[in-house]
């Protein structure tokens, strides 16, 4: 396990960042980067979120903070000021959370607990909301922050994403460590439970669920580093924050995605604009007819010179839309594609 730690950590300034709620998956993970940490000499530090949705929840931080504590990693408990009984909102507030202490500490890479368990979970999810292929290769061993503009600088890593929910709490149990089971888990109003119920026992399913993620995960990695050599030699910057775009020769799936993936950073939005909504763009640009100009997403879309220019909307001000942090964004994004981080 701990060769994923320097694969996706080793290069990483700062402080690494973990995230741990208590539960086994978060607290291995602690504890796996505890041992990376020891031997390669890297300092840590554990953040736990208070959603203040639950009166446990408080409890639950301290009982992280004594498990940090023992073994003698800074750990940090952040309150969500504005609590909101929606997973989607907690998500973020979590992450942003997070991102921001993160940063002020002067790291860029926070761990995730995400399991194989959650892999097939996902996988089921996705196919139910008639997610592609792309999709449906699940989560990535490394992605960027989910939130923005927290989380510009910041990159998340999973380094347990093989191993299951099971095999970490062997090892857990091993060590000695005690896990806290959050009672929503259970509850069955939350689609990622009834799906972890329908899962429980078939471990052939999950077998191949997780033998087909991992041949779409192969395709996905090619995918995205055409892309991202794509950016790296047909988008072109100007002063002011707008991208030009030689769209010329990509296949029609890859120019929707690319297309998206550049209005989401020129916008400074936190996800790609649904692709239905990019589809019809992508038609009018590719057809025969002439293009006079669209927005999607808070850009501006036209043509100029044969290739196709992005700019911010105007009246979109603040740090979502900044250019140099969309330029930033950029980058990293290609590098991350390429294999450069």
């Amino acid at each position: 396990m701990i060769d994923a730690f320097d694969r996706l950590c080793g290069t990483a300034s700062g402080p690494i960042g973990i995230a741990v709620s208590g539960g086994s998956d978060s607290l291995a993970l602690l504890v796996l980067a505890h041992d990376w940490a020891a031997r390669s000499g890297r300092d840590l530090v554990a953040f736990t979120v208070d959603h203040r949705l639950r009166p446990e929840a408080a409890d639950e931080a301290r009982h992280v903070a004594s498990i940090c504590g023992q073994f003698r990693i800074a750990h940090e408990t952040l309150v969500w000021e504005t609590p909101v009984s929606k997973q989607a909102l907690a998500r973020r507030a979590r992450h942003g959370l997070m991102a921001a202490a993160l940063r002020a500490r002067g790291g860029t890479r926070l761990l995730l607990g995400h399991t194989s368990d959650d892999q097939c979970e996902t996988f089921l999810m996705r196919a139910r909301q008639g997610s592609t292929w792309y999709g449906l290769a699940g989560m990535q061993s490394r992605a960027m922050s989910p939130v923005w503009p927290e989380g510009q600088g910041v990159m998340i890593a999973r380094p347990i994403l093989s191993h299951s929910r099971h095999e970490l709490r062997t090892y857990l149990t091993a060590r000695g460590i005690v896990w806290v089971d959050d009672p929503s888990n259970r509850n069955l109003a939350y689609e990622r439970v009834r799906v972890r119920a329908l899962l429980d026992g078939h471990v052939d399913l999950k077998t191949r669920i997780l033998a087909c993620q991992a041949r779409l995960q192969d395709v996905r990695r090619l995918e995205e580093r055409l892309i991202g050599r794509w950016m790296a030699d047909c988008v072109a910057w100007d002063g002011e924050g707008s991208a030009r775009l030689n769209l010329s020769g990509l296949p029609r799936e890859r120019l929707e995605r690319a297309l998206g993936l550049m209005i989401q950073i020129v916008g400074g939005k936190e996800t790609p604009p649904r692709r239905d909504a990019v589809q019809p763009l992508v038609a009018r640009l590719s057809g025969s007819e002439a293009f006079h100009g669209a927005t999607l997403g808070g850009v501006l879309i036209y043509r100029k010179q044969g290739n196709v220019v992005l700019s911010a909307e105007p009246g979109i001000a603040g740090m979502a839309a900044d250019p140099a942090l969309a330029h930033a964004r950029f980058d990293a994004m290609q590098a991350l594609y390429v294999g450069d981080t």
